[in-house]
């Protein structure tokens, strides 16, 4: 990928303590209720991000900015895309890199940096 982009991960959950502890105890529930983030529940512990996610991102050589749905609605405005997603964004352009379903279908870090590496090498 070129300079001048950065990726967006935005979770399907609101930003703030209650919520984010919320998110977090649904991971562990059978249903998947609407608030449910699989991006998180695959990326994160309750102390924080997992270490090969973060290495991973890290290493991407692309700026990358992790949003909660409000934090991205508030700066982008709501739009048609559901979330979890990943996005790829250049100024005020803003392309899908990964879907919600297709991060949804994602079972570990290792899917998810698959898809990931997959994607960055088809944007232009």
């Amino acid at each position: 990928m070129s300079s001048g982009k950065t990726l967006l991960f935005i979770y399907n959950a609101d930003s703030g303590v209650l919520p984010g502890l919320k998110e977090y105890s649904s991971k562990t529930s059978t249903s998947h209720a609407r608030d449910f983030c699989n991006l998180m529940a695959i990326t994160s512990t309750p102390i924080g991000m997992k270490k090969d996610w973060k290495r991973f991102v890290r290493e991407l050589g692309i700026p990358a900015r992790f949003l909660n749905r409000n934090e991205f609605t508030s700066e982008v405005g709501a739009g048609l895309i559901t979330f979890p997603a990943i996005l790829v964004q250049t100024g005020k352009d803003l392309l899908m890199l990964a879907s919600s379903e297709e991060i949804n279908r994602c079972r570990s870090v290792e899917d998810l940096i698959s898809l990931v590496q997959q994607r960055s090498l088809e944007i232009p």
